[in-house]
């Protein structure tokens, strides 16, 4: 017998909310003027923001995925094209294609291949041949105010707020999405194990681990309908 999935409908909108005042203030924090774009920021600054980035990505997914799945789903269609990162979507009202694309907020947490895993894992070990070779140069040793690219993140974000000012498109989006994974069990289950670190660990508060740990474990109740014939 299955148990029945748990329902956050109440709760839903206020962590969204939530979310949105969160990235709101992070934009703040970082200084983005209307064009929303730092090219680089210091590293130590890259690394915090790619943490806050973690936390909200992760929070906006699962209640994506919660109000996608609290009404029955639609009959699977076509699978899409693969498109870019930064692949546009055809404008709404018609008035041609856009010159550049909007990054596009990635709805599910598929676990790596073993091929992205084995790079992830050779660029790590890269970075650390470099650093031990400059521990005898303390000039060109990597420092925590060392300007670096910031286009992934700044792409991540837009394709955050992207998804925080238009709800219901993500969600029409998600549920087809879902629909697509409830007919094709080769397919793999959009919500992740676990959340990641960031959204765990001791640097956030008692109520905001338990929230994200509230939304994990609701959306992880849902799972078996999608993996149910």
């Amino acid at each position: 017998m299955m148990i029945p999935p748990v329902r956050l409908s109440t709760s839903l909108g206020l962590a969204w909310a939530y979310a949105g005042q969160q990235a709101a203030a992070l934009a703040t924090k970082l200084g983005l003027g209307p064009l929303g774009v730092r090219a680089f920021l210091p590293r130590a600054v890259c690394r915090a923001v790619d943490a806050e980035l973690k936390r909200l990505e992760t929070m906006v997914r699962r209640i994506l995925f919660l109000t996608a799945m609290e009404t029955p789903l639609p009959e699977a269609g076509p699978a899409p094209q693969r498109k870019g990162v930064c692949q546009a979507a055809p404008p709404a009202d018609g008035a041609g294609p856009r010159v550049f694309g909007l990054p596009v907020f990635r709805l599910t947490e598929a676990s790596l291949s073993p091929a992205k895993k084995a790079s992830r894992l050779a660029a790590r070990l890269a970075a650390r041949a470099r650093y031990e070779g400059a521990r005898s140069d303390p000039e060109a040793r990597p420092g925590p105010q060392d300007l670096v690219p910031a286009k992934r993140l700044m792409n991540r974000f837009a394709a955050l707020e992207q998804a925080l000012c238009d709800p219901e498109a993500q969600v029409a989006r998600f549920r087809r999405t879902l629909a697509r994974i409830r007919a094709d069990k080769s397919l793999p289950l959009p919500v992740a194990n676990e959340p990641p670190a960031a959204c765990t660990g001791r640097q956030n508060t008692p109520v905001l681990r338990e929230l994200f740990w509230t939304l994990h474990d609701a959306a992880l109740s849902w799972l078996p309908i999608l993996d149910s014939s």
